[in-house]
């Protein structure tokens, strides 16, 4: 399974969860996604400032794949909170 596909298919996963939450709790999880999404885009900035590419190579591949699972958590989460969801 590649990076692009895990995120995806986390995502369906993660609607679907979060389609069965409050109110309350979609806000709380948006809330601490997006913390969590501003570490990992500090570290890819750290990366980048060092001279490196992060999205070039197998070097940070890792990286690369949790940014991309904590920009979908955060954007799954907004659509949850703002009633944003995909038909």
């Amino acid at each position: 399974m590649t990076g692009e596909e895990l995120v995806e298919v986390f995502a369906s996963l993660d609607r679907a969860r979060l389609s069965r939450t409050s109110e309350s709790e979609r806000e709380r999880q948006l809330v601490a996604r997006q913390a969590l999404l501003e570490y990992v885009e500090t570290l890819w900035e750290d990366v980048q400032r060092s001279g490196e590419r992060p999205d070039v190579g197998e070097k940070y591949e890792s990286l690369a794949t949790v940014r991309a699972l904590t920009r979908s958590l955060s954007s799954v989460a907004f659509d949850a909170v703002y009633d944003r969801w995909s038909p």
